[in-house]
């Protein structure tokens, strides 16, 4: 980076009121960069920490309310939003004692803070932008169709002759369909699987109808046959055999969710970039993808630590609390592509989120030392019970961290079983 583009940044952020403008002031080039990527993946983490703080509000779980202030709280720090810390940390304080919380004074609260917050990530996503530093940015020439389309040849699931014969306004239209595609199937896996669980048929051919649809708009025409031959064949609910069609699904969602993971791989622009637009190609950039590299290994250490978990701030919060560690730091977010890891790798570590998707926590733990893995598993709660963590050491946990989450418990945790 050079002085100047360091200076732009540094006087860009400087013009956010609700940061503590004297620690930017003193930041180093390399404290910048490292900076400015907390702001992004904090901005990022927000509407999902937002939705889940609303959601104990309005189930009046006040406990579950008073974990997420504590997690915004630690977010807000790493950025230096300090008096915003301040606020959070006082009506923190102010529950202390849940039995004697008033519910509509920390609704009154909760509303003026999120607004606040909503405005000062706003505030960060638009200063990022027009540094050109939030996402990557593909700038537009003639040569970028035939990359595009180089990488999705690498795709064996899609129907690369329909792609090959698209214009260049055909295929961006095509890369927006993919992020759709991206974006309605975890609540198509979702459904699909509770529905087979409950045996409830009628809804699993509600949502094969569902995927039918999704893999004839991305030309996935061969896992396009599939389905319209499993959708024919059990047309009659009556004569449905459950445990043929359970296995279909099972292998179905598998082969869907490794499509998934390869899309996402590719980090494909989604829609036509803008003429002449400046920046980064973003290739330095770690791709959010299953198997997120959320910390490559340092130079004085290859111990690597393998994290499953469902939310986004989780992956943050390890990384901070990591990031000085040196281990590498691997993401994955559903079971299958979890296995799938633990087949071709062997972690030194395991950090298991309560919140994993798909199959659970206690599931997981059981599978990870099934398939022969030897290294500790530290598992992740905000509650737990004596019977409980019977169960999970049983299962082969050696550790338990309660949420939320701090760097000081992490960092003490991993040094203890990365010995």
């Amino acid at each position: 980076m050079d002085k100047e583009t360091f200076h732009l940044i540094k006087d860009k952020l400087l013009t956010l009121p609700d940061l503590n403008t004297a620690v930017i002031k003193k930041m180093t080039e390399k404290q910048l960069l490292s900076y400015v990527q907390v702001l992004s993946v904090t901005a990022d983490t927000f509407p999902v920490q937002k939705e889940e703080l609303e959601y104990a509000l309005q189930e009046m779980d006040h406990m579950q309310v008073v974990q997420w202030l504590k997690i915004l709280s630690s977010s807000l720090s790493q950025i230096h939003a300090d008096n915003l810390v301040n606020d959070c940390e006082k009506q923190i304080g102010l529950c202390e004692d849940i039995e004697s919380i008033r519910h509509d004074r920390l609704k009154a609260f909760i509303e003026y803070f999120m607004s606040t917050l909503g405005l000062l990530f706003s505030d960060i996503h638009h200063a990022l932008e027009d540094l050109h530093l939030d996402s990557p940015v593909h700038k537009h020439d003639e040569a970028q169709p035939e990359r595009i389309k180089e990488k999705l040849r690498t795709i064996t699931e899609l129907n690369f002759e329909k792609i090959e014969q698209m214009t260049e306004s055909e295929l961006y239209k095509y890369l927006e369909t993919l992020d759709a595609f991206q974006n309605e199937y975890s609540s198509q896996e979702n459904g699909l699987r509770g529905s087979i669980k409950i045996k409830h048929y009628a809804f699993v051919m509600q949502w094969l109808n569902a995927i039918e649809e999704s893999l004839a708009k991305i030309h996935a025409d061969a896992l396009l046959e599939n389905c319209r031959s499993q959708i024919s064949l059990n047309k009659d609910f009556n004569s449905i055999r459950p445990e043929k069609l359970e296995a279909f699904v099972n292998y179905f969602l598998t082969t869907m969710s490794m499509l998934s993971a390869d899309i996402k791989m590719l980090n494909l622009p989604a829609g036509k970039p803008e003429d002449e637009q400046g920046g980064a190609d973003g290739s330095d950039r770690a791709n959010i993808a299953d198997f997120e590299v959320i910390l490559p290994a340092g130079p004085d250490s290859n111990r690597s630590i393998l994290t499953l978990y469902k939310m986004k701030i989780f992956s943050h919060s390890l990384k901070m609390a990591l990031a000085d560690s040196g281990h590498e730091l691997i993401g994955i977010t559903t079971g299958e592509d979890a296995l799938r890891y633990m087949i071709a790798k062997k972690p030194d570590l395991f950090i298991l989120d309560e919140d994993f998707s798909g199959i659970g926590a206690y599931e997981i733990a059981k599978v990870i030392r099934k398939i022969g893995q030897k290294a500790p598993i530290i598992y992740t709660t905000s509650t737990i019970t004596k019977e409980t963590m019977v169960k999970f050491m049983e299962a082969g946990v050696a550790d338990f961290i309660m949420k939320p989450i701090t760097a000081s418990e992490v960092q003490g945790k991993v040094s203890k079983h990365l010995i």
